[in-house]
C-alpha cells in the first residue's frame, strides 16, 4: 500500500498530469489532505512529504488535536470542510485559514462584520449541494444563480467554489455534474470578477482526475493519502 509519502507523491504525480493535460499549460492544482480523524503524527509525516494543506470537518476535533500550532509553524494552510453550525461560526473563523464549506448564512454573518481583527480566516467557497441532497448542506446550483442574479452582497466574499456530489453516483454522473459545476464557476468568475472568483474544489479520492479533467484546480484526498479512515486512530 506504501506510506503517506509514497501515496501523497503518486496522488501529485496523476493530479499533475491531469492538470497540465486539462490546462494546457505547466502548473498543479492544490491538494488538500484530508485529516479527519488523522492523528498529529501521521499528520505531520503527510507535512515533512511536502502537504502544504490540510482539511478538517471539525472544529473541536481539529482543537483537540492542535492541528493549528503545528500548521502555523510549518506555513501549511488549515482550510475548514465540513458542516456548519451557527454557534461556532466565530470560533472557527478564528482559528482555520480558510472556509471551503460556507454558506449564505455564514457569509451573511461575514459580510456584516465590521471589525474583523480576530479573524484568521480570509478566503471562503461557497459550497454546492451539486446532487441537490437534502440530508447535506450548501446551495444547489439552480439557487446560486438566484443567489448572483439578484445581486446578494455577501456573494461577495467569495473566492471560488467547493462541490460535493452524491457517494453513490457513477462516474459519468459525476462528469456530468463536475462539467456543470464548472459552468457555473465561470459564470461567477465573469460576473464577479476573474480575480476575485478563482478557486474551484472539486474532486476526492476516487474520483479527482476526472473532476481536473473538468475543470478543478483543487483537489481533497482522505482515504488516497491516508489509507482507509479507522475511527480509532484520533
Amino acid at each position: 500500500m506504501g506510506s503517506i509519502a509514497e501515496r501523497l507523491a503518486e496522488v501529485r504525480e496523476r493530479a499533475c498530469l491531469s492538470y497540465r493535460r486539462a490546462a494546457g499549460q505547466p502548473g498543479e492544482p492544490h491538494i488538500v489532505c484530508v485529516t479527519k480523524t488523522q492523528p498529529l503524527p501521521r499528520i505531520l509525516e503527510a507535512i515533512d512529504a511536502g502537504a502544504t494543506e490540510i482539511g478538517e470537518n471539525y472544529l473541536q476535533e481539529a482543537i483537540r488535536k492542535d492541528v493549528f500550532a503545528l500548521c502555523e509553524s510549518r506555513g501549511v494552510t488549515v482550510r475548514y470542510i465540513g458542516r456548519l453550525q451557527s454557534n461556532k461560526y466565530n470560533a472557527i473563523l478564528r482559528v482555520f485559514d480558510t472556509v471551503d464549506s460556507a454558506g449564505p448564512e455564514l457569509l451573511e454573518h461575514l459580510h456584516g462584520t465590521q471589525d474583523r481583527g480576530a479573524q484568521r480566516a480570509r478566503t471562503f467557497l461557497l459550497e454546492v449541494n451539486a446532487g441537490e441532497e437534502s440530508q447535506k448542506g450548501g446551495l444547489t446550483m439552480p439557487q446560486i444563480r438566484d443567489v448572483a442574479a439578484a445581486d446578494a452582497p455577501w456573494l461577495y466574499e467569495i473566492s471560488g467554489l467547493m462541490a460535493v456530489v452524491p457517494l453513490q453516483a457513477t462516474m459519468q454522473m459525476r462528469a456530468t455534474i463536475y462539467q456543470s459545476v464548472s459552468l457555473l464557476f465561470h459564470e461567477l468568475a465573469s460576473d464577479l470578477g476573474l480575480s476575485r472568483v478563482t478557486l474551484l474544489s472539486m474532486g476526492t479520492s476516487d474520483d479527482f482526475e476526472l473532476a481536473i479533467e473538468h475543470g478543478s484546480n483543487m483537489i481533497r484526498v482522505g482515504t488516497g493519502i491516508f489509507g482507509p479512515r479507522s475511527s480509532s486512530q484520533v
